[in-house]
């Protein structure tokens, strides 16, 4: 969304959705984004920089780490970002010759940060967790290598010293 500079005076608000196009999920784990809406403001604070504020929703599709299936991640997360038209890193989203200011790429960076490393569906349960030289392990089971066991006997009998 192109937001023209000259319409913010106190703030201007904003209530959009936004569609992303595939050009920008390409190179993530993303398969598709689907009603993502940023509600909030841009406003010029005391120093003469923009801010914008607010909070983004929507839905991201991911594969799930396990069976590759899609599955529909929900995220939001709040925005407070300050634009300083000086700093050479915001010239890619600021026009100064037309006094605009695209804030897509601002939205693309902070939903990139809400992508989980890995993500599976809860209700999986016919799933083959080993197999010809392989074993799924999972976090919450501590199995102890039989090659060590002798070595966790003498810890519980250095504890009683």
């Amino acid at each position: 969304m192109i937001i023209d500079l000259n319409k913010v005076r106190d703030s201007l608000i904003i209530n959009e959705e936004y569609n992303f196009s595939e050009e920008y999920y390409k190179k993530t784990d993303i398969q598709k984004l689907e009603k993502v809406n940023f509600s909030g403001k841009i406003y010029y604070d005391y120093n003469d920089n923009l801010k914008l504020e607010g909070t983004c929703n929507g839905i991201m599709v991911l594969k799930d780490s396990i069976t590759l299936d899609d599955i529909e991640y929900p995220f939001e997360f709040e925005i407070d970002y300050e634009i300083d038209k000086n700093n050479e890193e915001i010239v890619e989203y600021y026009e100064k010759s037309e006094n605009t200011l695209d804030i897509m790429g601002i939205l693309w960076q902070n939903i990139v940060l809400e992508v989980p490393m890995r993500i599976t569906n809860s209700k999986l349960e016919d799933i083959k967790t080993s197999g010809e030289g392989w074993n799924l392990i999972d976090e919450n089971k501590k199995e102890i290598d039989p090659r060590l066991a002798k070595l966790t006997e003498l810890l519980d009998d250095s504890g009683k010293e």
